[in-house]
């Protein structure tokens, strides 16, 4: 595997992690009293803890998406 080949599978890596972490807060924006009734009643969450839960979701996969997927594809796209 040579680098022009792991670049372009970060970039890939990337663009979905990307497409993902955006549809999922935008789901979590737009649908927000779904996903209170449902994880309220599996879970017994109140509202104000789901918000949080689900802040502290999205805050976690970004951390790890640009640490993980996004650092290290620039990295590649700096050395070729």
């Amino acid at each position: 595997m040579n680098i022009e080949m792991m670049r372009e599978f970060f970039g890939w890596i990337t663009l979905i992690n990307l497409g993902l972490f955006t549809f999922t807060a935008i789901m979590s924006a737009g649908c927000r009293g779904l996903i209170y009734k449902v994880h309220g009643n599996m879970f017994g969450l109140s509202e104000e803890t789901t918000n949080k839960a689900l802040y502290y979701f999205l805050a976690f996969y970004k951390i790890v998406f640009i640490t993980f997927n996004l650092i290290p594809w620039i990295a590649l796209t700096i050395m070729t």
